[in-house]
């Protein structure tokens, strides 16, 4: 009985944070309105998470992906292919915010701001206060969940051209010396327990003058509803708002230097095209001579 619980535990989460189905269909022939539909669709997922978390919480102590209960075997580096796109990919601060983030450097590795840092935490970086993103050891990516085995769960590259016009494509199983690789499992878990400062404050948009309340994008609500929070609140905390954000954009967390991947960017046809290794120290040369 106990292994079949673990088996249940592993598939359900492989397929933690994919979007949630149709709505579970109801006897009563009462007809919601949008609203009601997505806070109806919040509350059973609602419901959905507690039952996963306790099956998550047995297959943590026997499995863990990473060497069963041996705590000190390395996280497993899953083989899934994540995407970054970036406008700057070789730039350590966002020109347009100024804002530190990870860049690759002359000798073609994917520093994040800060590689050897521990004080930061997944939700820290998630929540993406200024001053924790100048110290940062993580890079964040998309990609598509993966089991227990660290297989992916479906071969599909989530890519979203809207962050940017080059993409970095890396899959951690190809990175003898990569660092520790957190997915949505890692990452929502991390943002639902966090004791972090003023996670439970109201969001404001720290970016824009006077702070106005934040508010969702009529597709983000979508979202809030799979992470169990009711889309149709007046306002959201910033612990709300991360885990959107992060279940929104399946996204994962790499901590340290990334040694192994690709880069592309737009060629004249509007299409991507594969930039060499060689090519990596005069782009990083002519980036910088931009900026100067």
């Amino acid at each position: 009985m106990f292994a079949s619980k673990l088996s249940r535990g592993g598939q359900t989460s492989s397929r933690l944070f994919k979007h949630t189905s149709e709505f579970t269909r109801s006897f009563s022939t009462k007809v919601l309105s949008p609203e009601q539909a997505l806070k109806e669709r919040a509350d059973q997922n609602r419901v959905r998470f507690q039952q996963h978390d306790i099956l998550s919480d047995i297959m943590d102590v026997e499995d863990r992906r990473d060497g069963g209960n041996n705590q000190f075997a390395p996280r497993i580096r899953p083989d899934v292919e994540l995407t970054r796109r970036d406008n700057f990919p070789f730039n350590e601060v966002q020109p347009k915010y100024d804002t530190p983030k990870s860049a690759i450097d002359r000798d073609g590795r994917l520093q994040p701001v800060e590689p050897k840092d521990r004080t930061v935490t997944l939700t820290a970086h998630v929540d993406g206060a200024k001053e924790t993103k100048a110290q940062s050891p993580f890079t964040s990516f998309s990609g598509v969940p993966v089991g227990v085995d660290g297989q992916a769960t479906e071969k599909k590259l989530v890519d979203n051209p809207d962050y940017g016009q080059s993409r970095i494509v890396h899959n951690p199983a190809q990175d003898a010396k990569g660092g520790d690789v957190f997915d949505q499992f890692d990452i929502q878990r991390d943002i639902r327990t966090s004791s972090h400062p003023g996670l439970d404050e109201t969001a404001v948009n720290r970016s824009q003058p006077g702070k106005p309340v934040w508010q969702p994008e009529p597709h983000e609500r979508k979202f809030l509803a799979d992470v169990c929070v009711d889309p149709t609140k007046a306002s959201f905390t910033y612990r709300e708002r991360a885990m959107m954000n992060s279940a929104r954009d399946q996204e994962y967390l790499v901590r340290g230097t990334i040694h192994d991947f690709t880069l592309e960017r737009p060629d004249d046809q509007g299409g991507l095209k594969h930039v060499s290794r060689d090519q990596f120290a005069d782009q990083f040369d002519a980036a910088h001579k931009k900026t100067k």
